[in-house]
């Protein structure tokens, strides 16, 4: 029998790679997906799951992308270290020219304007423009639109309200990507490892001699996100939530693709009997009691 379920895909750059192997999982135990809400690369690569495109075969994309990533900017792009022009071209023959209305899955992404500090949920229009404001990593990559919109994960790491205002009748799995192996220190993350996607970006830090204190700010800012990503599980009370040890990673870092699709596969894995007790009549009632008449945010 196929169960729906709805997914909140939280953000945290290349470690979104292990939502492709959470949803392979899903998908190989008969599970249907009714909504998607992504933050950051949650969007990112939630985007074309909504589409419909297997899993493995935009892993296949972050492959070959991984052999020669590029990050160019464009003439009209605003300030910003990099660009997204080599993910657009990667996302391309997923995402261009379709909006939400032509998606197979309902999908939302959300990012914040920093015009008014508040969160943005796009649930229209064209994917591919949201899809760019939901990863604009303030500083490094272009802001978007007339209300500068940047990444979501600024202020919602885990989309988890926005997920269930998709289908409250529906559990909502949430899969966050900034849980650690237990012997890691935040002093290991490094950006001048030498193995950063960008390595120009890297050398346009390490030389301007402020290398050791954006280290220090993304430690802190690493800090934050783990609190704010646990702030909003507790808020949110996701029916389900899955850890996939990929914090250790930076944003931007050199990864091996199929690593990170594996441990998400392996963490939903872990999770499917929770899953399965979520999907209880008895729990099926008390959330459709307790959400039906969620307004969406």
């Amino acid at each position: 029998m196929t169960e729906n379920i709805v997914l909140a895909l939280g953000g945290g750059g290349v470690r979104g790679i292990a939502h492709l192997g959470a949803i392979e999982c899903l998908l190989e135990n008969d599970y249907n997906i009714g909504g998607i809400a992504g933050t950051s690369a949650g969007g990112l690569f939630g985007a074309p799951i909504a589409a419909q495109v297997p899993p493995r075969e935009i892993l296949q994309v972050v492959i070959d992308f991984m052999k020669s990533p590029s990050f160019r900017r464009e003439s009209s792009d605003t300030a910003s270290l990099a660009g997204t022009g080599g993910l657009e071209t990667a996302l391309a023959p997923f995402l261009e020219g379709k909006t939400f209305e032509d998606l197979a899955i309902k999908l939302c992404v959300t990012a914040v304007s920093l015009k008014t500090g508040e969160k943005v949920v796009i649930s229209e229009g064209n994917v591919m423009d949201a899809v760019l404001a939901t990863i604009a990593i303030p500083g490094f990559f272009p802001t978007r639109g007339d209300d500068d919109l940047v990444d979501g994960g600024v202020i919602d790491p885990i989309p988890i309200e926005s997920a269930r205002a998709l289908n409250p009748s529906l559990p909502v799995v949430a899969v966050t990507l900034h849980d650690r192996p237990a012997d890691y220190s935040p002093e290991e993350s490094s950006f001048s490892t030498g193995e950063q996607i960008s390595e120009a970006i890297i050398d346009r830090l390490t030389k301007t001699r402020i290398g050791e204190s954006l280290k220090n700010l993304n430690i802190a800012v690493s800090m934050s996100m783990d609190r704010l990503t646990e702030l909003g599980i507790e808020i949110g009370k996701p029916d389900v939530v899955v850890r996939p040890l990929v914090g250790q990673y930076l944003a931007l870092q050199m990864v091996d693709p199929i690593e990170l699709f594996e441990e998400g596969y392996r963490a939903m894995e872990s999770q499917l009997p929770a899953l399965v007790d979520s999907l209880s009549l008895v729990n099926s009632i008390r959330r459709i009691a307790r959400y039906s008449t969620a307004e969406p945010d």
